[in-house]
């Protein structure tokens, strides 16, 4: 009898349950629950240029071409080098794209080597990554090719084309761009979409660089600063007033003021001039001899990208600094007008030659701009 009631007190201090199930720990509230994963699927990242192993000269961009997938949304591509973010493709929308072609550049300024990584993500879910090693070099070497396929006054698509080295300021889109009539989002004025990796020559910009016009496939639009790059001189681009209209407010008097008949100076006109450009050279860029030498006809399209109309004007070309080749006289052209001009070169060696074309060498026009009348393209001859 002791011995259970000394078991019964045992119990009743320890809290016994004689038989009975444990109970089950339930867990401490939060005010503050992590975020979730559903799928936890990583965006898919592949990167086509370029290279490891590929070798580029020193202060000159490295252009790193990558396509990024995901059916939840890539929101961004970021590019890395030796360790430190150097460019970020943001996607427009905040969802992100279902796949999202992105060109990111990085410009060595030390010759060595640069180890290159590229990422995708998906909000704070990154892709695998992909790490690249190139060569940076003082010597001369070609610029890395992007993948672009012509058209008047813009480059996108297939085919290689390269940054021409005359200092033409350009705009390289690092992603889908939409090409609108006018610098601004809040009217239906999409002209189409460009895709990544277009090359189109730069005509004007907003007095805060937000929004730079250009030219392509001979149609004149704006495309949205953030979204491309800047290449070539861009310091002398004039800059276009009066391109989003103020809406007029009406009028709250109908009382006439009275006239100022003071001998007031008249404001002096600003002169409307135009701009010549190169909009596009159009020719094989890879050519294979057969039978000593190859002749191949180049078109040149030359658009007055001005305000006002040009008169005569000349163009020349030369292949490799070697002698000046006459392209013809042209009379004139107005606003938004352009003349195609052709030439057959002959090509009787193998290696690699670089077109330039000239537009009124002579600065007999009056332009807006007078460093932006060269165009160039790089032709490599193979036996």
């Amino acid at each position: 009898m002791r011995r259970l009631l000394f078991l019964f007190v045992v119990c009743s201090i320890v809290a016994c349950n004689l038989g009975a199930p444990e109970p089950t720990p339930q867990p401490l509230p939060t005010t503050n629950p992590l975020p979730t994963n559903p799928s936890g699927n990583k965006p898919n990242l592949t990167v086509s240029s370029p290279r490891s192993g590929d070798s580029f000269p020193v202060n000159a961009p490295i252009f790193v071409n990558a396509v990024a997938t995901s059916g939840e949304g890539v929101t961004r591509v970021q590019l890395y080098a030796n360790g430190s973010p150097v460019k970020t493709v943001s996607s427009v929308s905040p969802l992100g794209d279902t796949t999202l072609n992105a060109t990111l550049d990085y410009t060595p300024r030390a010759v060595g080597t640069v180890n290159l990584r590229v990422l995708a993500f998906r909000g704070a879910i990154s892709s695998d990554p992909v790490d690249l090693q190139v060569n940076v070099t003082s010597a001369g070497v070609q610029p890395t090719p992007l993948p672009t396929s012509g058209g008047g006054g813009g480059s996108s698509g297939g085919g290689n084309v390269v940054i021409p080295p005359d200092g033409v300021c350009r705009v390289l889109t690092n992603t889908a761009v939409n090409f609108r009539s006018a610098p601004t989002t809040t009217q239906q004025n999409v002209i189409l979409t460009l895709p990544a990796s277009t090359l189109a020559p730069v005509l004007a910009r907003l007095p805060d660089n937000t929004w730079w016009k250009i030219a392509y496939n001979n149609q004149f639009g704006w495309v949205f600063g953030q979204l491309v790059t800047l290449t070539g001189n861009c310091f002398s681009i004039p800059v276009e007033l009066g391109v989003t209209p103020t809406p007029t407010s009406p009028p709250t008097s109908t009382t006439v003021p009275p006239t100022n008949t003071s001998s007031a100076p008249s404001a002096t006109p600003v002169p409307q001039r135009p701009d010549l450009l190169v909009t596009n050279i159009f020719g094989r860029t890879t050519i294979s001899l057969s039978g000593g030498s190859v002749t191949e006809p180049y078109s040149v399209t030359i658009t007055n990208a001005g305000i006002g109309p040009a008169g005569q004007f000349s163009a020349v070309m030369t292949v490799n600094n070697g002698p000046t080749l006459d392209l013809g006289t042209v009379s004139g052209l107005d606003r938004g007008q352009s003349v195609v001009l052709q030439r057959d070169i002959t090509f009787s060696a193998p290696g690699t030659y670089n077109i330039r074309v000239d537009v009124d060498p002579s600065n007999t026009v009056a332009e807006t701009s007078e460093v932006n009348n060269r165009g160039d393209i790089t032709v490599t001859v193979t036996n």
